[in-house]
């Protein structure tokens, strides 16, 4: 009896995760960094930028070969060369043009690490180089524009401008401008070569936060010294009032109710229409329903149009139209937000539904209409109920936010008691709305489940 061998089971090789590279992709970025100390002695800049680039890619797998660490040194040189000479060059301050044109030199590196990655990646087309090339040049770019708000080049006035004064160079420019660059082209360097696009949108997002702190000029220290106001605060708001005079000499009166049935008014039929409107918009709106190219585009940038107008200006435009104060400019608001909301989830979803029975009623001669009815709306009409409770939640939120621009509803009556400053009448507008929308949402999470 002859014994055979089991058959050897090879492994299979686990894809690259983007955990992987991120340490490489980290200590990249804060090397670079680092090295723009010496930004101003461009040579240098530029051959301890190729260097650093080399070791991340040799750290990273990419590649270890002597003639890549020379094309990115020469690019280095050159890239970061041409960036000084233009920015030593300047005549006036740093603006879009000069900022461009700088960054060409960050363009230039990007296209040598491009080639290198490119070189050990032949499966992609020599189109990379280019991409890569941008993502360099994109972070530069990036950074000059916003280099004065983040402190790092002294802003001028119309009439220093005026007067041809440039503005003085800081080593703070070249740091800040070697992690943007770094973090972007880095990042793009490794997606391309891993075929992991999360390290490029952790590179881009991660350069576009810090942008956008400085920009805004958020402070985490005022945070935490304006806590202690909060006590203060508090004061204002408790206890809350529940009861007071519509008008002058009148008694007393709970005057939140009325207006909460209101909102809850608003919110029935501007959900109510506004799904109802949505579900033929919906299936126009998705490629697997429409009966044609043409409809669907039309319901396409119908949709889009809706979904651009926040429900705080919808309430605006037909506050103003129908009359301040009134509820039917809510909810009409309300309508325009839960057909946007609900087309954009229904279409999204009837997308994703099995072609087979639509196929089918086709082949046995159903008309367009039939198909949609019999063969794709079964299949959305779970979901169908849930979105529909779901943004009957939203609408009591919106009808809130609405009121405070003349929408009618409780957000109308608690902008005007935040407008006579009777912060403990707004506490108890507040707890009703609070305790109300936690009510609602259990019942609909309760509903769903029993419906779906």
């Amino acid at each position: 009896m002859t014994l055979l061998a089991p058959e050897t089971q090879t492994r299979p090789v686990e894809p690259p995760r983007a955990a992987t590279y991120l340490l490489p992709l980290f200590v990249g970025i804060a090397a670079t960094g680092l090295i723009g100390f010496s930004g101003p002695i461009g040579p240098i800049w530029g051959t301890l930028v190729g260097l650093v680039t080399f070791g991340v890619f040799a750290w990273a797998g990419v590649t270890r070969h002597w003639i890549d660490a020379i094309i990115l040194v020469v690019g280095g040189i050159l890239g970061l060369s041409f960036f000084n000479g233009v920015i030593a060059a300047r005549t006036g301050p740093i603006d879009f043009k000069l900022a461009l044109l700088a960054a060409v030199g960050w363009a230039v590196y990007g296209a040598a690490t491009g080639f290198v990655v490119y070189r050990h990646r032949l499966e992609y087309r020599p189109s990379i180089i280019g991409l890569q090339a941008l993502s360099w040049g994109g972070g530069a770019t990036i950074a000059l524009f916003t280099a004065t708000a983040m402190g790092v080049l002294a802003p001028l006035n119309a009439r220093q401008i005026s007067a041809g004064e440039i503005q003085e160079l800081t080593i703070g420019l070249f740091v800040v401008t070697s992690l943007a660059a770094a973090a972007i082209g880095l990042g793009a360097n490794l997606s391309f070569a891993t075929k992991l696009i999360s390290l490029f949108a952790g590179g881009v997002v991660l350069v576009l936060t810090v942008m956008a702190y400085n920009e805004i000029q958020f402070s985490t220290a005022a945070i935490a010294t304006q806590l202690g106001r909060i006590g203060e605060i508090a004061d204002d708001f408790w206890p809350p009032v529940w009861k007071w005079p519509k008008s002058l000499g009148q008694p007393d009166t709970f005057n939140i109710v009325r207006p909460f049935i209101e909102t809850f008014q608003i919110a029935i039929v501007g959900a109510t229409i506004g799904n109802i409107l949505a579900l033929p918009l919906a299936f126009y709106a998705s490629r697997m329903t429409a009966p044609s190219n043409v409809a669907y585009r039309i319901a396409k940038g119908i949709l889009n149009v809706v979904r651009t107008i926040p429900d705080l200006v919808w309430g605006i435009f037909f506050a103003t139209a129908v009359g301040f104060g009134n509820p039917f400019a809510g909810a009409l608001a309300m309508i325009m937000f839960s057909m946007s909301i609900m087309a954009k989830l229904l279409s999204e979803t009837v997308d994703a539904i099995d072609i087979g029975p639509l196929e089918a009623g086709r082949a046995s001669g159903a008309s367009h209409s039939e198909v949609i009815q019999y063969a794709a709306f079964p299949q959305v009409r779970p979901n169908y109920v849930a979105y529909a409770l779901y943004i009957f939640e939203l609408n009591i939120r919106a009808s809130v936010v609405i009121g405070f621009v003349g929408a009618g509803g409780i957000g109308r009556l608690l902008n005007e008691r935040r407008n006579f400053f009777q912060w403990d009448q707004v506490m108890a507008i507040v707890i009703v709305i609070f305790v109300s929308v936690l009510l609602i949402e259990w019942l609909s999470i309760w509903a769903r489940r029993k419906l779906v």
